[in-house]
């Protein structure tokens, strides 16, 4: 079972998960008697949230690489549903030293290994998710711990931008983000995860890591030639 590492999420799992429970006893039958067999069905699974119509999304399960898009739900607030088109474009190791120089860093988080997520985002639902920080929906997966993502400004973290969704951000609308994972140490980035509600199977993206590439200095130009006074360089043949 994986830790999520955050103080809200594991509160919010024991919501849920008494939901669920108190959903499955309330059937009307007594505890402990056998139900009969339900038929089987080969119509496509529900959605585990409700969402608008013409939207399908990704089966939780399902393993997707660098770059493949996937369209998950989740409740930005009670009664209120965000539908995202989600593409995990890039994932970069990098090092405090290459990309943090300068910060005062506690013991605890130096030991880590940063990384770099690139997301694209589209907001596939009615719902106006202007502002919103994807910290408790997309996680980074070491296979025993959940990372939470941290976000930098510009002026904070030139390498890695990303602030909060842009607003408005209406049905349709579009971003680039870029999330800030620390993974423990003796621990590897395995995955980008989002946890479906009601405890179903992870969606997931995975792929070739990187390491951060730096901006290429400008190399130093050559000496132009120097030229007579029809304009041809001297060693020209007249």
């Amino acid at each position: 079972m994986l830790t999520l590492r955050s103080a809200v999420a594991p509160v919010a799992a024991l919501v849920v998960a008494a939901g669920l429970a108190a959903c499955g006893s309330d059937d009307g039958e007594p505890a402990g008697r056998p139900r009969a067999s339900e038929p089987t069905s080969s119509a496509a699974p529900a959605s585990y949230l409700a969402v608008p119509d013409g939207v399908t999304l990704t089966e939780p399960g399902t393993q997707l690489g660098l770059g493949e898009q996937g369209v998950i739900a989740f409740e930005r607030r009670q009664d209120e549903i965000a539908v995202l088109e989600v593409a995990v474009q890039k994932i970069e190791r990098t090092s405090f030293a290459a990309s943090f120089p300068g910060w005062n860093l506690d013991d605890a988080t130096a030991a880590r290994t940063p990384y770099f997520v690139r997301v694209a985002v589209t907001n596939e639902g009615e719902t106006d998710l202007g502002g919103l920080r994807l910290t408790n929906v997309l996680w980074a997966s070491d296979g025993a711990t959940l990372e939470a993502p941290n976000y930098y400004t510009a002026e904070q973290l030139p390498a890695c931008v990303g602030d909060a969704l842009p607003t408005p951000f209406a049905a349709g609308a579009t971003a680039e983000l870029c999330q800030v994972y620390f993974i423990a140490p003796g621990k590897a980035f395995e995955n980008v995860t989002f946890s479906p509600f009601g405890g179903q199977d992870a969606v997931t993206w995975s792929g070739e890591i990187t390491k951060v590439t730096k901006p290429a200095k400008p190399g130093k130009s050559g000496k132009p030639g120097k030229s007579g006074k029809s304009g041809k360089k001297k060693d020209d043949k007249q």
